[in-house]
């Protein structure tokens, strides 16, 4: 069996006869509007020898789910995705002209010649893990979703050997762009948190070999270039194992090209990727700059059209249940919307269903803001893109502390809608049980988390992990 790193949450898994599977093959170019780069960037060479029997698509998110990318292979080769609640990924796959789509269910099995695949689906918004056994080798490729609780115990009970074990380390929300006017000050992120819960979810699995996983790219556009200092390296994972001197399971920091095989063992030669990090980000900016002035200019020119947002807004309003709306009858969400030296100011009152371009604002006037280029807000009109918005990291919430939870209220609702879980008219009944009657444990584990906020505990994800007893980790202790 070969295990081989190809981008950043990109990977192959290919038995000794030779049948290959892909996963979220982010390969070339950019994503999310040029804020997001693969790092390092895939060479050619690795791509042009990709020949997959298969792929898995983990979830929707465009850093696991590009449409240049998939167009690299063959048209009939089987894409597999899981069986989400609403059926956002087919819909989108089917308007990319792809049709040979494989939908399994939660805890359902696939063969791809002598691999076998198991989907397991974990969070409410459809992102999904694959368990892959070829040769007699476990693969547990988490990717971005935290398993915990339930969930968790069900993939182990189901796979009581994992022999290696891949996870995202790093966030990708949005916390970091918000923008408290009242305070300034206000903790927005907890980096050390990630590689802590890194750490644990890896040592829960008992693995016998763990790979920071899905949190290899950097940022390129000018707008959020400065967002790389958030980023979690695969490097800074390995040294926080060896500060508390974490040995199991074994860590191996692998990027594009890294392989693991059978007969030859850990092949990853030396690099200076994080050691020159900054130095590297600069020539990367250097080498694509063509496409990013390209990008620059195309966006200068971006004007917003009010027709086209009229309509978004109205399918918005139509899907926003009563007592949402209501939370905003004193807070209007103003779009502050820029191209170039250009500037646009969309009002858009949820409560009254009113859309309105203004001429001016002030913090006092409209506190609740959202910052963002008018070429993305077309974008995400257009194409129903407000929940991959934050991810992106080009846009800015600026508020009151006052108005912090009803704008993380705001993005859910955008999530459901765009997900196509609101209005509920839309879901389909035996689809939307089915799956979540397969997915049992996990409402059971959601029904945990909220009776525990109901006591007063905060969330801590080592409660609802199996992390062992005699683990180096050290336990987080937060005030309830």
């Amino acid at each position: 069996m070969k295990l081989q790193i190809l981008s950043h949450a990109g990977m192959t898994v290919t038995s000794s006869a030779g049948s290959q599977l892909l996963c979220d093959p982010w390969l070339i170019g950019s994503t999310y509007w040029r804020s997001w780069w693969n790092y390092p960037p895939v060479a050619d060479e690795l791509i042009a020898s990709l020949k997959p029997d298969a792929i898995y698509l983990t979830h929707i998110h465009w850093d696991h789910f590009t449409g240049p990318s998939l167009r690299l292979f063959d048209p009939d080769t089987p894409i597999i995705i899981p069986k989400e609640p609403a059926g956002r990924i087919a819909r989108d796959l089917r308007q990319m002209k792809l049709n040979n789509i494989v939908e399994l269910n939660h805890g359902e099995s696939f063969t791809v010649g002598d691999i076998k695949l198991t989907s397991y689906q974990f969070s409410v918004f459809a992102d999904s893990a694959i368990v892959i056994e070829a040769d007699d080798k476990v693969v547990f490729n988490a990717n971005d979703a935290k398993f915990m609780g339930g969930p968790m115990d069900q993939v182990l009970h189901n796979h009581p050997h994992i022999d290696f074990v891949l996870r995202s380390h790093s966030s990708a929300n949005s916390r970091i762009c918000y923008e408290v006017t009242d305070d300034p000050y206000v903790e927005v992120d907890d980096r050390e948190r990630y590689i802590q819960n890194f750490a644990e979810f890896v040592q829960a699995s008992g693995a016998t070999h763990a790979i920071p996983f899905a949190s290899n790219h950097c940022h390129l556009h000018k707008d959020v270039v400065d967002y790389n200092r958030y980023a979690i390296s695969q490097q800074e994972v390995a040294d926080y194992f060896v500060e508390h001197d974490i040995a199991n399971p074994e860590l191996h920091v692998m990027i594009s090209g890294d392989y693991y095989d059978s007969e030859e063992g850990f092949i990853i030669p030396e690099n200076d990727w994080f050691s020159r990090r900054d130095d590297h980000i600069a020539e990367y900016a250097e080498q694509v700059s063509d496409k990013l002035e390209k990008t620059y200019a195309k966006e200068a020119k971006a004007k917003v059209s009010m027709k086209r947002t009229q309509k978004y807004f109205d399918g918005v309003f139509k899907a926003m249940p009563w007592f949402m709306r209501r939370m905003f009858r004193d807070d209007k969400v103003l779009f502050v919307l820029t191209a170039g030296d250009a500037q646009e100011l969309v009002e858009v009152d949820l409560f009254r269903k009113q859309v309105t371009l203004i001429d001016a604002y002030t913090d006092e006037s409209n506190p609740f803001q959202i910052h963002i280029a008018t070429a993305l807000f077309n974008h995400c009109i257009i194409a129903d893109l407000f929940s991959h918005l934050a991810i992106s990291k080009r846009v800015k919430y600026r508020m009151p502390k006052r108005l912090w939870k009803k704008a993380r209220m705001l993005a859910y609702f955008f999530n459901f809608y765009e997900y196509d879980m609101l209005p509920l008219r839309v879901i389909k009944p035996g689809r939307f049980i089915g799956g979540w009657l397969r997915r049992w444990r996990e409402v059971f584990l959601y029904v945990h988390i909220v009776f525990d906020a109901l006591m007063g505990r905060s969330f801590d994800y080592r409660r609802y992990l199996k992390v062992p007893e005699d683990s180096n980790i050290p336990k987080t202790v937060k005030a309830s």
